[in-house]
């Protein structure tokens, strides 16, 4: 069952399991009733569950029921926006580290798990795609939170109209944060992948001719690969590099 994202336009938001046989009505009362305790959470929720839907309610969040100052709004507003910046970069890094421990892995133990549906979306991103990163769908999300991110900055440094430009503020911080669930689930589908080819038996370690000093078969197939991975990142490659220089020391 997946998750529905509900945020409000005081900027507070909490992550509650999708409706299923209520409307949407149904569904936002029942998840105000709760809110104080689905709050608590709201934070490390949105960094580890992925949404399936969004739900942007017009009004202030329970907790928000009373006027307060523009300048409280504009710092919880920087605040979200330099969160989501960390989350994204977060996201970036785990992506980088996971294609360089897959390269680095040998090709036996990836061959072992070629058809194996819980590695096929690492299979897909890091051996077979030849997509650039700035034209591939899957970046598309990271890119968006950085976009709106941008926005919802400009309107804070540009107020013309105090509470309105921070409202507005806060409808990019939202569709940011519904960006981000959608990067969580692909990557938990990365991590999965990349770790359990990881645990297979490497065949390479115990075959003498890997210390012969001549290129193996498995080598010469694999580096391509590699090679053409940093090539896909485009503006990330110095950043790929160094992850699979680090993959490689350790």
């Amino acid at each position: 069952m997946g998750v529905t994202l509900i945020t409000w336009s005081c900027g507070h938001f909490v992550q509650q399991t999708s409706p299923k046989y209520r409307t949407q009505t149904e569904f936002l009362a029942a998840v105000r009733e709760n809110y104080w305790f689905l709050s608590e959470s709201a934070s490390h929720d949105l960094a580890n569950t992925a949404t399936e839907t969004h739900i942007a309610a017009p009004e202030h969040c329970p907790n928000c029921q009373e006027r307060t100052s523009v300048g409280i709004w504009k710092n919880r507003a920087l605040e979200d926006i330099a969160g989501l910046r960390n989350l994204a970069a977060g996201c970036k890094a785990c992506f980088l580290e996971m294609g360089a421990q897959y390269h680095h892995l040998d090709f036996s133990q990836k061959a072992r798990f070629a058809y194996d549906k819980r590695c096929a979306t690492a299979h897909a991103h890091f051996w077979v795609s030849n997509i650039p990163r700035s034209l591939d769908p899957f970046f598309k999300p990271i890119a968006n939170i950085s976009q709106l991110c941008d926005e919802a900055e400009r309107l804070l440094n540009t107020i013309c109209e105090p509470y309105e430009d921070v409202r507005a503020a806060f409808t990019h911080i939202n569709k940011a944060r519904a960006e981000l669930g959608r990067v969580i689930a692909p990557l938990k589908d990365l991590l999965e992948g990349v770790h359990l080819m990881s645990g297979a038996k490497n065949k390479q370690k115990n075959d003498a001719r890997s210390h012969s000093g001549l290129a193996s078969r498995e080598s010469i197939i694999s580096v391509p690969k590699a090679l053409g991975w940093l090539a896909r990142m485009g503006d990330w490659e110095l950043e790929a590099v160094g992850a699979l220089r680090k993959a490689l020391r350790g």
